[in-house]
């Protein structure tokens, strides 16, 4: 839009239509010069991905954490013309050749609405959502070095072993990314069969790129590689809370944009698991869309047990609940997600985010099972099959 007003004299072209994609990007001042030498506008975009942003580097104290803050994030035109103009939704996803690859988009973002076309394969090495835990990484100085080594070892030897997909890697923000094209040098420093697969792999039409999650949106290659970047500052240490602009009030249009990237492949390398990060009612729906992901990532399960605000069930409930606390031990009553929940949840006061055991009571969940077999010895075999312990008070 802008090189139009740069470069096209006001009154000397006029177009009959005029098309603006990625319009969630574009400011209406921006487009102002382009609507103008129209006589017809069609806008394009996701009002579900990144709006237009301006970020610089805020000095704090050295206590705080130094962040690309933003500044600015204001209407694009998408927004400024949807209540206006008729509005479609293009529901058909044809991106992602599996469908584990859009389904957690698809429902915590877009309400279950695309259409996604199951792939042959329920279960493959070529397709689907894979997760790497890294042990030793460690989140100092906004990069994680071992992330990034790992990363690099990975690149080099997808680039060698499968030339023929494309790949792409993207990291949470610009110090990683530089760290990891840092770390893919030195690999290349090392190994010269590594130097010829990248030398190759410039020379084809999608090539290898390495992106901050900024500057990916458009972007699409059959293998993505996601740096979580964000981790303990020492190994097995506590993760401090602080995710950058994913805490932002549009951070989960940053992380939709990140999801939706691969066609066959997405490969998520962690420092930390979904139960590091802590999250409470306050919560931005970013910070709770990065636990959720990365619970999704690690289960392949989409609904994750989460507190639902509900009181409890009965008072020999309540009496559980205030004998544990008594004891030291904070409880949740009524975790878990549509359909079943757990009557008492104990958390883990070690590992914020983790529970120690779940508390079943003969109240209102166990008097509705339809049978005996389901409330007596089913129900408990998955929950213990998902991770959780699980004991019984009567």
């Amino acid at each position: 839009p802008m090189s139009v007003a740069q470069y096209l004299a006001p009154g000397q072209l006029e177009f009959d239509l005029v098309v603006m994609d990625e319009a969630s990007q574009i400011k209406p001042q921006d487009a102002l010069g382009v609507i103008a030498r129209g006589i017809q506008l069609v806008v394009v975009g996701d009002p579900k991905q990144l709006p237009p942003t301006s970020f610089f580097d805020r000095v704090v104290d050295k206590d705080e954490e130094k962040d690309n803050v933003s500044i600015e994030e204001s209407e694009s035109i998408l927004d400024a013309v949807l209540p206006l103009f008729d509005a479609r939704r293009l529901r058909w996803h044809y991106r992602s050749r599996h469908e584990s690859l859009i389904a957690f988009s698809n429902y915590n973002f877009y309400d279950g609405d695309l259409v996604v076309f199951p792939s042959p394969q329920k279960t493959s090495n070529e397709y689907g959502v894979k997760f790497k835990r890294i042990k030793k990484g460690c989140f100092i100085n906004r990069r994680n070095i071992e992330e990034a080594r790992v990363i690099a070892e990975a690149v080099a030897d997808h680039l060698q072993r499968n030339p023929d997909e494309t790949l792409g890697v993207v990291a949470m923000n610009i110090e990683q990314r530089d760290q990891i094209e840092q770390a893919i040098e030195e690999v290349c420093k090392r190994d010269p069969l590594t130097q010829a697969a990248i030398e190759w792999n410039r020379s084809t039409e999608a090539p290898l790129f390495v992106k901050n999650l900024e500057n990916v949106q458009g972007d699409e290659r059959d293998v993505i590689f996601i740096s979580f970047t964000y981790g303990p500052s020492e190994i097995e240490g506590q993760v401090q809370q602080r995710f950058g602009p994913i805490n932002s009030e549009v951070g989960w249009r940053r992380l939709n944009v990140l999801f939706t990237r691969s066609k066959k492949r997405m490969h998520v390398f962690s420092s930390m698991g979904s139960q590091d990060i802590v999250t409470s009612a306050t919560s931005s729906r970013g910070v709770l869309a990065l636990k959720k992901f990365l619970a999704y990532a690690e289960t392949g399960m989409l609904q994750q047990a989460e507190h639902t605000g509900m009181p409890c069930d009965s008072d020999f409930e309540v009496a559980v609940l205030k004998q544990l606390a008594h004891a030291g031990f904070e409880c949740e009553p009524q975790v878990g997600v549509a359909g079943y929940f757990i009557d008492l949840a104990v958390k883990d006061p070690g590992r914020p985010g983790r529970y120690l055991i779940g508390i079943e009571c003969d109240g209102a969940t166990y008097h509705s099972a339809k049978s005996v077999r389901d409330r007596d010895r089913l129900r408990q075999t998955v929950l213990e099959q998902l991770g959780w312990k699980i004991r019984r008070i009567w």
